[in-house]
């Protein structure tokens, strides 16, 4: 056999056995498909009642709350092996993050609680990736009396819908991981200063995935909380959607799995029959430097679309960016978007937008995203006596 069979061959087994290890750590009944548990609704714990301002010229009262959204890269080893930050070192080379996934989830949950000890922590947490069992000890160690977590892995919808080609269908390879199942939970977590009164988990469907992405069931965090003044409740949601490259597929299977799970989203929430209570929605979008995924995210919002950083980046909206921000685009730049919608009486509006966790402790970093934490203003008038 000639040196160029042999270093094919060894490529293929390595390849091979590289994929099984890979499916080892997703598929259903590993060490590390186990769905986080938390306490059953309605959870009424309380850890901080908003001030509430009265506007006496306008006849308005407001309160202030913090949103953080953050993946926090809680996968199991050996995926989270040799991840890297998109930020850079002084020789400009990109920060490693913890390969150690517990410890880091524990020191981001000692973090919040240290916030909390100084009255700075967010009041709502939107995790992303929270896979490992140690993903449970962010809320915990941060403080936090309620906390919820979004589709488990057997909790899977239908397998598709008329919106899927029969070509996309066709076309799932178990080599891909499209064929092999739900073998983790769909890694999202929320957690609350404030009452979760009801949740509305939404598993996109089985089959509206592409590639590696499919092994998650991936899906839509919808949360309900009663925040002490406000006079109606908050409803807040998280998702991830499918990823570009990591899902090792084509760049148009992925798009096409990204715009089924954009739709499969805004279907849910247009049914959800909520539209009188305010709505504040974030989560890890991968849309980074993607225009057609951004394109067609912005159609289908349509004019209900209002999106944290393209509205703070703007002078004239009175929002404090505290974060480094070098371009005029800066929701072109990330995977972690925020947005909004007014209800009925409440109105929304953020007035401060920072990154937090993205400063490397000995040369590391948390996790290969940064948060981004935005204050808002809610505002509702006050009822005539």
């Amino acid at each position: 056999m000639n040196i160029r069979a042999v270093r094919k061959r060894f490529s293929f087994y390595v390849g091979l056995s590289g994929f099984v290890l890979f499916l080892g750590t997703f598929l259903p009944g590993s060490a590390n498909s186990k769905d986080l548990q938390y306490s059953a609704l309605p959870q009424i714990g309380v850890s901080r009642s908003p001030e509430i301002s009265i506007d006496s010229t306008t006849g308005s009262a407001s309160m202030e709350i913090t949103v953080l959204i953050y993946n926090v890269a809680g996968l199991p080893w050996p995926i989270s092996k040799g991840k890297s930050s998109r930020d850079t070192d002084a020789d400009g080379k990109r920060i490693p993050i913890d390969s150690k996934r517990s410890t880091a989830l524990k020191k981001i949950g000692d973090t919040l609680g240290e916030l909390r000890s100084e009255g700075m922590e967010p009041d709502i947490i939107l995790l992303q990736e929270a896979f490992i069992s140690d993903s449970a000890e962010i809320p915990k160690r941060g403080g936090y009396p309620n906390w919820v977590t979004g589709p488990g892995r057997k909790d899977v919808g239908p397998k598709h819908s008329d919106r899927a080609s029969e070509e996309f269908i066709a076309d799932r390879k178990f080599s891909k991981g499209e064929k092999s199942g739900k073998g983790q939970s769909s890694g999202l977590l929320l957690a609350s200063n404030f009452p979760i009164v009801e949740l509305f988990n939404h598993p996109f469907k089985q089959w509206e995935c592409g590639g590696f992405d499919c092994l998650a069931n991936k899906g839509l965090l919808v949360a309900e909380l009663e925040i002490p003044g406000l006079p109606d409740h908050l409803m807040v949601a998280t998702t991830h959607f499918n990823s570009r490259g990591a899902s090792g597929v084509t760049g148009e299977r992925a798009l096409a799995a990204h715009n089924l799970q954009v739709d499969d989203a805004n279907e849910f929430l247009l049914n959800l029959g909520k539209d009188d209570m305010p709505f504040i929605w974030g989560g890890d979008l991968n849309m980074r430097h993607a225009d057609d995924r951004l394109e067609y995210f912005v159609a289908r919002s349509g004019d209900k679309l209002n999106e944290v950083s393209s509205f703070c980046v703007d002078p004239e909206n009175d929002c404090e960016v505290r974060t480094r921000w070098d371009t005029d685009t800066p929701w072109y730049e990330s995977q972690d978007l925020q947005g909004w919608l007014p209800g009925s009486r409440v109105t929304i509006k953020p007035f401060q937008v920072e990154t937090v966790f993205d400063e490397p402790e000995d040369g590391i970093m948390p996790s290969d995203h940064n948060g981004l934490l935005v204050h808002y203003r809610l505002t509702w008038p006050i009822p005539d006596k």
